[in-house]
């Protein structure tokens, strides 16, 4: 999913294709929302997000992950190509449920917190 949203922030593009190919629900829809807000401000994502996730609780067919994703090297660009500004990322709670359905995991609830949360 990660890697999905890394293709779709490039451009900031709500309908990218790669979105719902591991998102759904909840998940999929906060993927969009974060790529129209992009657009609207005028930016794109760069660079890399480090994650390190942890599986805190898990069945058959679902899987609750937990993570502090860091986004020091994952940051806006104006569409002209700087820095939108000089805020650096930092390190985000990420709590996400995955579930198998249809012969898929798809990450169906998504919570990504405020900066400086872990």
């Amino acid at each position: 999913m990660w890697d999905d949203l890394a293709a779709a922030a490039t451009t900031s593009d709500a309908q990218h294709p790669r979105l719902k190919a591991h998102a759904a629900g909840g998940a999929l829809e906060l993927l969009r929302y974060m790529m129209t807000k992009d657009r609207k401000n005028g930016v794109v994502t760069k660079g890399h997000l480090r994650l390190d996730p942890v599986v805190e609780k898990s069945d058959a067919t679902t899987v609750m992950i937990g993570d502090c994703a860091d986004s020091t090297h994952w940051l806006h660009y104006t569409m002209g190509g700087g820095v939108q500004d000089d805020v650096p990322g930092g390190h985000h709670r990420v709590k996400a449920t995955v579930r198998h359905r249809d012969g898929a995991w798809q990450v169906e609830r998504l919570y990504i917190d405020q900066v400086g949360t872990c």
